[in-house]
């Protein structure tokens, strides 16, 4: 299993935690605590494999053209 397919299962696994507790009468905090832990340390490990974008060249090859 790749850490790709890790931090998508703790991105799911942390939607689901959240989203269960918030619909429970008696919500757990701890439970949803670490839902929103395990979803924000998917979403960070996952947008660090972002490559920058590259750098749009302008196409103005002179001055004088503006």
């Amino acid at each position: 299993m790749s850490k790709r397919t890790l931090y998508y299962i703790c991105l799911v696994l942390g939607i689901f935690l959240v989203i269960v507790t918030e619909f429970q009468d008696d919500p757990d905090l701890i439970l949803q605590i670490g839902g929103f832990c395990l979803l924000m340390l998917a979403l960070y490990q996952m947008s660090k494999g972002i490559k920058d974008l590259p750098t749009k060249d302008s196409y103005v090859e002179n001055e004088e053209e503006e």
